[in-house]
């Protein structure tokens, strides 16, 4: 029943708690479909292959479940949660609350450098696409949206709100993997144009319509994909 051979060991950052680590771990392997939904997550796989006591483990499993990402079952065991649309929309809502919130001190606040810095990783977004690395545009995706949070100065409040957003990035994952990613980088370019620009309506314009497409996505994916989402 258990199967967690898939799980993607990341390396630890400097002086990380083991159980940050773990957590940190777990998220993304849950985030990024290594551990899909409904999938029984071993704890004594992950304690080997992440080189942690089951201390350490079984608190990080403890705050999967508080954030609604596993499910624990007394005397069988611990399990991927199903994608549930209403932690979807709660995580984009969040977002939206938090990006366009900011994106007007953003515009006011970003340095020429910053703007270098956009044009970069959008183009590596772009190559990334030919490439058809999934993972690894999501990884860009978040650190294009990270960034607006570096230059206000908020980065402790967005990394509040990590295990909501895996909810939200469940379904931009299974969208990469199955959807056309130009229209992101088509967005993301619009974004970079007003940030360019200096324009803060223009710029939370294009967010506003960023952030929701995730809704309509949901929608079809939920479709295609029913073993992963709550009935």
């Amino acid at each position: 029943m258990d199967d967690t051979s898939a799980i993607l060991v990341l390396e630890r950052q400097g002086r990380e708690l083991t159980r940050d680590y773990a957590l940190r771990c777990l998220e993304y392997n849950i985030s990024h479909l290594h551990l899909k939904p409904g999938q029984f997550i071993s704890e004594q796989s992950v304690c080997e292959q992440l080189g942690l006591s089951r201390t350490p483990i079984r608190e990080a499993f403890s705050k999967l479940a508080n954030e609604m990402l596993v499910i624990i079952y007394p005397q069988i065991g611990t399990c991927v949660a199903p994608i549930r649309q209403e932690y979807v929309q709660e995580a984009r809502y969040t977002r939206w609350l938090l990006e366009c919130g900011i994106i007007k001190k953003v515009v006011e606040q970003r340095s020429s450098e910053d703007v270098r810095w956009f044009e970069w990783s959008l183009e590596c977004q772009k190559d990334i696409v030919a490439s058809g690395d999934s993972e690894r545009f999501l990884e860009f995706d978040n650190q294009f949206h990270k960034k607006f949070f570096e230059i206000t100065n908020m980065a402790l409040t967005r990394s509040l709100v990590q295990g909501l957003l895996v909810h939200f990035d469940r379904v931009r994952l299974l969208y990469l993997q199955d959807m056309d990613w130009n229209r992101t980088i088509s967005e993301h370019t619009i974004l970079l144009d007003a940030i360019r620009a200096s324009d803060a309506d223009k710029a939370y314009h294009a967010l506003d319509i960023h952030l929701g497409r995730v809704l309509t996505d949901m929608d079809i994916l939920s479709k295609k994909y029913p073993e992963y989402f709550k009935a």
